[in-house]
């Protein structure tokens, strides 16, 4: 399904067996847990993907909320940055299981899906793929 067509947002937890409760064991958790990068130009798009993906049990992260950090007026000047574009996304495809990449134009998200390709990263074009790991 593509991210564009914006259901309602999904709610997928698996109930685990009695045995596993008697052990401790959570009584929800998510098929498998991944930490999923999420790209694209429309943020509300993709903070509507962040939910669903954080209720199916995943680790949901944008680019943009980190860049409060690094834009203040606090954050020292910071040469990296300006040679090298974006470091923000660098870290983030570094510790990112995979990333979602959202509808619509978008040519610096389509270089971030090209990076993660060639860094052997999953690349999901459909939040329904995303969410099924």
């Amino acid at each position: 399904m593509s991210v564009a067509a914006c259901r309602p947002v999904q709610k997928h937890l698996v109930v685990q067996e009695t045995a596993a409760i008697s052990r401790g064991a959570s009584a929800m958790q998510g098929t498998e847990t991944r930490m999923i990068f999420i790209v694209g130009a429309n943020v509300r798009l993709m903070e509507w993907a962040a939910l669903s993906l954080f209720r199916a049990g995943h680790i949901p992260v944008l680019g943009q909320w980190f860049w409060p950090l690094v834009t203040s007026d606090n954050a020292p000047a910071d040469a990296e940055f300006d040679e090298h574009g974006d470091p923000v996304a660098e870290r983030l495809m570094g510790r990112c299981d995979a990333i979602l990449r959202v509808d619509g134009p978008a040519p610096d998200a389509d270089a971030l899906v090209s990076m993660a390709r060639a860094r052997g990263l999953r690349v999901f074009t459909s939040l329904d793929d995303a969410i099924a790991g």
